[in-house]
């Protein structure tokens, strides 16, 4: 049954438009949310005509709090609806105060996936088959994983075209690190072979430290890492607090600033996956 979902995975991921972006790591406290929503606004701010969509993923439901504030958000009408066998009815695309940007946000009923999904045949399919239609809406997807290697997260990985792993060098953690390593490579070759790790990402770096110098060469022993790091500011959590994203609040910021050099690092990998045309 396996198999057979995966030959239609395939054959529709060569037709389809939009970059699938995940955002995983397995530990907390990463900067992941904040990458997530960093790059959805650099990628959206860089062109007007490109369409960007942020899906939250985490019950946690961060990403969703800071875009749309306290607005109530039913389980029908959020990511939720994604992983049902019933497709939702009513929509779940929100807009956001960026025109080009959308998100569809979580809710605490997120929880509950993962034993809904417990032995289920298309269980690691759901999100992949619910992204088809929005594949030809957007052109880029950014997908904020949970803290964990969970079945959504799993999902996230069957849907995705490239995954993005924030790292925290004081959080390191090399078995942590070989096992979403691992789980990339189950995906591979069941259920998604054109999923590929665009890198690991220094977030919450001070590269003056001895412990940085010292575990830098051994992050890059297992996992291919990207230039760009993302530095500690405080206007991060000021602007978090404020319901507004780094660029909004601080444009200037050293960390605004690195994350718009992120994204520029990120579409020159999509571009190089498809023979040089941007998203």
């Amino acid at each position: 049954m396996h198999e057979h979902l995966r030959f239609i995975f395939i054959f529709r991921s060569a037709e389809v438009m939009a970059i699938v972006l995940s955002i995983t790591n397995q530990k907390g406290g990463v900067a992941k949310t904040t990458t997530a929503l960093s790059l959805a606004h650099a990628f959206a701010r860089k062109n007007a005509d490109r369409k960007v969509l942020l899906i939250d993923l985490d019950s946690q439901r961060n990403a969703t709090s800071i875009l749309l504030g306290n607005q109530e958000i039913t389980p029908e009408r959020s990511v939720y609806s994604l992983f049902q066998t019933k497709k939702p009815e009513s929509g779940v695309l929100y807009a956001t105060k960026m025109p080009n940007l959308s998100i569809i946000p979580s809710n605490l009923h997120l929880v509950e996936v993962e034993s809904q999904l417990s032995g289920a045949l298309d269980g690691f399919f759901r999100l992949n088959d619910a992204l088809q239609s929005l594949r030809h809406e957007f052109d880029i997807i950014i997908l904020d994983c949970p803290p964990s290697l969970s079945v959504i997260t799993i999902n996230a990985m069957v849907s995705a075209d490239f995954l993005l792993i924030p790292l925290q060098i004081s959080k390191f953690s090399i078995d942590g690190i070989q096992n979403i390593r691992d789980a990339v490579t189950t995906v591979n070759r069941r259920y998604n072979a054109h999923l590929k790790i665009a890198g690991g990402c220094l977030t919450l770096h001070d590269g003056r430290t001895t412990l940085s110098q010292a575990m830098i060469p051994e992050v890059e022993k297992i996992l291919p890492m990207l230039k760009t790091t993302i530095p500690r500011s405080v206007a991060v959590e000021e602007a978090h607090l404020m319901r507004q994203d780094i660029h909004d609040y601080a444009p200037g910021n050293k960390v605004a600033t690195a994350y718009a050099a992120l994204a520029d690092e990120l579409e020159a990998v999509f571009a190089a996956d498809r023979g040089g045309a941007p998203p």
